[in-house]
Parts: structure tokens; sequence; C-alpha cells
């Protein structure tokens, strides 16, 4: 449940980043999660600031979500897992600033994934 925890907090944190790539191909839920996996401990407090895998996991998700579609799909990712698992947005949308990852909008559980470009 932890593990699930993390990776909905890391997928909102990439969805708020995918924004930033253009690529053709469609990002795949379980492929998200895999790669916030680390981010877990951050996200339940059990260590105060995210493991380097954490950070290189959100990097990853950005540079995944290149085109519309994959930005959007990523989001709802993320905001599914996020809700499923109670993840505390809080960290989550200090993520990118954590992790030096720019995001062209907040992460957050209003956010309407259908309005990603």
């Amino acid at each position: 449940m932890a593990n699930a925890k993390l990776i909905c907090a890391l997928l909102l944190c990439i969805l708020v980043t995918a924004p930033m790539l253009n690529i053709e191909a469609s990002i795949r839920c379980h492929t998200v999660k895999g790669n916030l996996e680390t981010c877990l401990g951050y996200f339940t407090k059990v260590e105060t600031v995210p493991p380097p895998g954490c950070c290189r996991g959100v990097q990853n998700v950005n540079n995944a979500a290149r085109t519309t579609k994959e930005r959007r799909d990523t989001c709802s990712c993320l905001k599914t897992v996020a809700k499923q698992y109670h993840v505390n947005l809080t960290f989550a949308a200090d993520l990118p600033r954590i992790c030096k990852v720019k995001i062209p909008y907040p992460i957050s559980a209003s956010i309407d994934c259908s309005r990603i470009k």
C-alpha cells in the first residue's frame, strides 16, 4: 500500500512535468508507477528527502511523456494512483522542485488532465 501511494504521488509529479515533451507513443500506467517506485519512502515520510532513484524516475517519466496524449494519460494515471493510495499531494507537489524538474502547471488533485497540452 505504501508503494502504491508513492507511485501515485510520483505519477502526479510526472504528469505535471510531461507537457514539456513531444513523443508519439503511449505511456503505460505501470511504466509510470515503476519509474516512481523508489519515491515511496518520501511520500510516506519514512525519508525526509527523495532518494536519487526517485528523481531519476521523475525525470524518466517526464522525458517519456512527450505527446499530448502521453501527458494526459500520465496525468490520469497519477491522479488515479494518488487517490487510490491517499498520496500526500503536498509532498508530491514539492517533488519537481526538489528533483529540479520543470513543470509548467501545479500538481493538484483538481487538475483537469484533458486540458494538458
